[in-house]
This record gives structure tokens, sequence and C-alpha cells, in this order.
């Protein structure tokens, strides 16, 4: 009997205790929960303009010569984090540099890809 009266405790405690420690896993950090700090995965920052992401893409395809000479056109929607860039380009590879490229000047940014390839004569 005297065992029962010192366990009593401890059971009690425990039952108070454990439950405690489940609902902190359950709450979100404040900066989590507040959406206005969050973005979804493919938007631009609010502040960004149209112009702004078009000249962040313009920036990081001038980076490379031949890019730079290819005189690509860039059009871009911040709202929707989406840019289209046309032009013509000498090979399929520099073409996979130009969107790649495009893509790392704003994280998520949509490419539509209209360049067209036609090798030099």
């Amino acid at each position: 009997m005297k065992n029962l009266l010192w366990v009593t405790p401890i059971v009690l405690s425990s039952m108070l205790i454990l439950p405690a420690c489940d609902k902190k896993q359950d709450q979100v950090p404040s900066s989590e929960s507040n959406p206005s700090t969050t973005s979804a995965p493919n938007t631009a920052p609010a502040n960004l303009s149209d112009s702004d992401l078009e000249k962040a893409i313009r920036a990081k395809l001038e980076s490379d010569d031949a890019l730079k000479q290819a005189k690509l056109s860039v059009s871009a929607d911040a709202k929707d984090n989406k840019a289209t860039i046309s032009g013509t380009v000498v090979s399929q590879e520099m073409r996979n540099k130009a969107v790649d490229l495009a893509k790392s000047a704003q994280p998520g940014v949509t490419i539509e890809d209209k360049i067209d390839v036609k090798p030099a004569a």
C-alpha cells in the first residue's frame, strides 16, 4: 500500500506535464503565422515593380558576353513573378544559359522562353 501512495503523485504529475509538452510543438512562431512576412512560392516581393524585375533579369543576361551581344528582349510581370525572354541566339546551349540566368535573377520567377536558335552562317 505504501508503494501505491508513492507512485500516485508521480503518475499525476506526468499526466499534467506531458500534455503541456505536446502543445509546444503545435505552436507556430509569430513570423510563420503572419502572412505578410511570408510569400507564396511563385510571387515576387510586394515592393518589386515590373521594371525592377526586368532590370534584374537584364543584368543577369548582360553578365555573359555572348548573351549581351544577342540583345535578348525581356518583359516582366512582377505581380505574377513572371518574365518573357525573346530574341535569337546561335545555340541551344546559349538558350539554356539565358533561361537559367534569368531564373537566378529572382527567387521563384517563372520564365517564358521565346528564344529562337539560329546557328551562325
